[in-house]
């Protein structure tokens, strides 16, 4: 038996998105091509399209969905697009908040190398600073980009009051946000939200992995706002050139459409799971890291005392218990977890940090296997920590 707790990194393919991946496979036709074959991938291509449209509440037609290769090059598409739309833009200020995944902070760091100005706003707590990104704000500041959630500590930002309150200064300002933690896990409008772009991704929701979207507003696409990322033959409304992935693109279709029908009945699940390995981890003696306002609870940071993530991740590895030490696009570098940091953490506390991420697939019997995990682990690696110190 595995317990796998990792969902955050990637979630296992859902049934109906397996099934409709297989199936899809048999329409190998380019959606580009004028001939039946061709239809038929392109029809799977805009089926897919309305479930995920469908799922986002999308009632704009005028709007846009972009498919593309991952929630990396949505994101990707998001900055550099919006930056090099316009010529007025370039040099300008980009907003960000401390705690934005790598294909976001690392995005506007690399605008920042080619002359833009780059603001990263303070996430102390798991809350956006208000007062800090409100005087940021100005007439100069053409992009703000912001997560829903955070992918490390699961707290909700509120969006709708940053984009509305950024609009009131700067009427011209484009706002992004990643969802990709947020999709399938709270209702999410981008229309409702205000927001000009939203990044969501397939393989966090099960579906398949190598799969992105982009919402683009009607407003970016009549003011012309947005430009290609990518060149080529001009598919995705010539704002993402290159071939459909049509088979994940129907299973993400898919993952979306059963995400969306379950979403309360998921979110119960999920709840009930994570306040028992809340629970039983704080028995232990292990910090619960709870972003003081809204969270999703689909996510549990837990700090270790005494014991680094690392090592506690390797032995609860052996025991075929599954989590991560942050983000799984992170994992590969040192240093310890920013986002924790800026949350408020030591970097010793940063370091000893678990992400627990929970699936509605997930079991008591796998959350009593990592309870039980931590336990072991904890009386094994305190105790061989202070035996190296003595």
């Amino acid at each position: 038996m595995t317990a796998y707790f990792d969902n955050a990194a990637t979630t296992h393919l859902c049934a109906l998105a397996a099934l409709t991946l297989k199936q899809a496979e048999e329409e190998y036709g380019n959606p580009s091509s004028l001939h039946a074959l061709g239809f038929a991938a392109f029809g799977l291509l805009n089926e897919s399209r309305k479930k995920v449209s469908d799922l986002l509440g999308i009632k704009d037609k005028k709007s846009l969905l972009l498919f593309t290769g991952s929630g990396t090059e949505s994101n990707n598409t998001a900055l550099f697009g919006a930056a090099y739309a316009k010529k007025q833009n370039q040099g300008k200020k980009i907003i960000i908040s401390d705690s934005e995944h790598p294909s976001v902070s690392n995005a506007a760091y690399e605008l920042a190398r080619r002359g833009f100005t780059v603001k990263e706003i303070k996430t102390k707590g798991g809350v956006i600073d208000r007062e800090e990104f409100l005087s940021e704000m100005d007439e100069n500041t053409f992009l703000v980009s912001i997560m829903t959630v955070n992918n490390e500590s699961g707290a909700v930002y509120d969006i709708a009051d940053l984009c509305a309150s950024a609009k009131r200064i700067n009427k011209n300002v484009i706002f992004h946000t990643d969802a990709t933690q947020a999709l399938c896990k709270i209702p999410l409008s981008p229309e409702k939200l205000g927001v000009d772009l939203m990044t969501v991704s397939a393989h966090k929701i099960g579906g398949p992995k190598g799969v992105g979207a982009l919402y683009v507003s009607s407003d970016m696409i009549k003011t012309r706002s947005i430009s290609p990322y990518l060149f080529g033959g001009g598919q995705e409304y010539g704002l993402r050139s290159g071939t459909e992935n049509v088979p994940c693109i129907a299973a993400f279709g898919a993952a979306a459409e059963a995400g969306g029908a379950a979403m309360k009945e998921n979110a119960a699940k999920v709840s009930e799971l994570s306040d028992f390995i809340s629970s039983a981890l704080s028995d232990l003696g292990v910090k619960i890291n709870v972003p003081e306002r809204q969270r999703v609870k689909n996510i549990v940071s837990a700090t270790l005392p005494g014991v680094k993530s690392e090592t506690m991740l390797h032995h609860l590895s052996s025991l075929s218990v599954y989590v991560s030490s942050g983000s799984a696009c992170s994992s590969h570098h040192a240093g310890v977890s920013r986002p924790m940091k800026n949350f408020g953490l030591t970097d010793a506390e940063a370091d000893c940090t678990l992400r627990i991420s929970i699936s509605p697939d997930n079991t008591k019997e796998e959350a009593q296997m990592l309870i039980d995990g931590v336990a072991s682990g904890l009386k094994t690696l305190i105790k061989a920590y202070k035996a190296k110190i003595i």
